[in-house]
Formats: structure tokens, C-alpha cells, sequence
């Protein structure tokens, strides 16, 4: 059992060296010409509106699954009491 703990620790070690490794190489790559950077400045305005949308989404969805919890479990409580 210990050995599959070295194990797991290990492929995180490694799995963080990799992530470091490959994310120095993107940094280093060349940015591009000016119109891929404005292609890639369009498409991150894109991505983050889109993510916005998504997270007004489940914020409003957690809303309202806390407030169902909230009344089913105070009538739980309250009629066991």
C-alpha cells in the first residue's frame, strides 16, 4: 500500500514538471504575425464572455438549488422537533 502512495506521489511530481515545462515553452513561443494577434485578442473577448455567461448560469442554478435545500430541510427540522 505505501508503494502505491509513492506511486501517486510521484505521477504529481511529474505531472507538475511536465506543466511547468511545457508552459515555459508556450511563453517562449513567437506571438505571431499582428493579424494572428488580433485574431487571438478576438477569440479571448470571445471566451470570456462566453465563461461569464456560463458562470451568471450556475450561479443562478446554485441559487436555487440552496434555496430548495434550504426550505426541504427547515420543514425536516422544524417537523421532527
Amino acid at each position: 500500500m505505501l508503494s502505491a502512495y509513492f506511486l501517486v506521489i510521484a505521477c504529481g511530481l511529474l505531472a507538475l514538471a511536465y506543466g511547468w515545462f511545457t508552459s515555459r515553452q508556450v511563453l517562449a513561443a513567437n506571438a505571431g504575425t499582428t493579424r494572428m494577434q488580433e485574431i487571438s485578442g478576438a477569440v479571448q473577448v470571445g471566451a470570456r464572455a462566453y465563461l461569464n455567461r456560463q458562470y451568471r448560469a450556475i450561479a443562478a442554478v446554485g441559487v436555487v438549488v440552496l434555496i430548495v435545500l434550504g426550505v426541504a430541510l427547515g420543514l425536516r427540522v422544524a417537523m421532527s422537533a
